[in-house]
């Protein structure tokens, strides 16, 4: 059950019309010509490879796919990838990991 500073934001968000990553603490892909993408709210990185860049956004994954990626910067909660993507993928946790 979400606490009352999780319910506060909810209830500004919706009230004054915002967007949800404007306050709350959502995660937001930006993926531009399909071969930079940024990550915003990023908890970790889970795996990086060439052809696959996995990160966790606390209730979900997101997997990317495609080839010559690479990690251009990482900070506490943002991850920026270049490389070119083909797919993106959104987990549920719970399922496995491709």
């Amino acid at each position: 059950m979400p606490g009352w500073k999780s319910r506060l934001k909810q209830s500004a968000t919706e009230m004054l019309k915002l967007p949800p990553d404007a306050l709350l603490d959502v995660s937001r892909v930006t993926c531009v010509d399909g071969k930079n993408v940024v990550v915003e709210n990023a908890r970790r990185l889970l795996k990086v490879e060439s052809e696959e860049v996995t990160l966790d956004l606390g209730d979900h994954i997101l997997a990317l796919h495609g080839h010559d990626f690479e990690i251009i910067l990482v900070t506490d909660r943002e991850v920026h990838v270049t490389g070119q993507v083909t797919r993106l993928e959104y987990i549920a946790h719970g399922r496995d990991v491709p």
